[in-house]
């Protein structure tokens, strides 16, 4: 019995360049939107991330179905802004708890949108990682929260009403990262003048 495999054209799978390209995009950015990274500069990271994506894809895609590929690459940036906006929400969800904390210090952030930063820690005096942002002055040093927070520290805490807001959000990006692998390689397919 002859293998369907055999009748794949190696340039079949040059898509998985497209899709390598997105994939490393989307693990920068969900590096980026933990807490290792500050709130207020998500926003240079994912221009970086991005910028790095488009150079390495100018790179890697000559040859490719310029419409498909511009499908892939638009379905690719939704995904890895996604990934950068719910990287702290889904392991919040996945492994997070709720916890008493106290707000140990506030501090403002400096963009033109005012938005408040709390360092927290429990009330047995262990530092929460990662810092409660919210749009208003809603706490006072010494005021006590209810958060959800990361027990190794990995997201920035959320209080629980917002988390609810992102509830089941990892399945959404599990969904959105398996289009993105069909549209790769529907780009990569060669095209009608190349066969034969």
């Amino acid at each position: 019995m002859r293998s369907p495999l055999r009748a794949l054209h190696p340039r079949q799978f040059r898509g998985l360049r497209l899709f390598l390209v997105i994939t490393v995009a989307a693990l920068a950015a969900g590096l980026a939107g933990s807490a290792l990274l500050p709130a207020e500069h998500r926003g240079l990271a994912i221009g970086l991330i991005l910028a790095a994506g488009l150079a390495a894809g100018w790179f890697a895609l000559s040859g490719f179905r310029p419409v498909w590929t511009t499908i892939a690459a638009v379905i690719g940036f939704l995904f890895v802004v996604i990934v950068l906006r719910e990287t702290g929400p889904s392991l919040l969800q996945l492994r997070g708890g709720q916890v008493e904390a106290q707000v140990m210090a506030v501090r403002e952030s400096g963009g033109s949108a005012d938005r408040y930063h709390y360092a927290m820690a429990a009330h047995s005096g262990r530092a929460v990682g990662g810092e409660l942002t919210a749009d208003r002055d809603a706490y006072r040093i010494g005021e006590s929260v209810t958060i959800v927070e990361e027990p190794d520290g990995l997201a920035h805490p959320m209080l629980p009403s917002e988390l609810t807001e992102h509830r089941d959000s990892w399945l959404a990006v599990t969904v959105l990262y398996l289009v993105t692998t069909v549209l790769c390689l529907l780009a990569g397919r060669p095209r009608r003048t190349e066969e034969g």
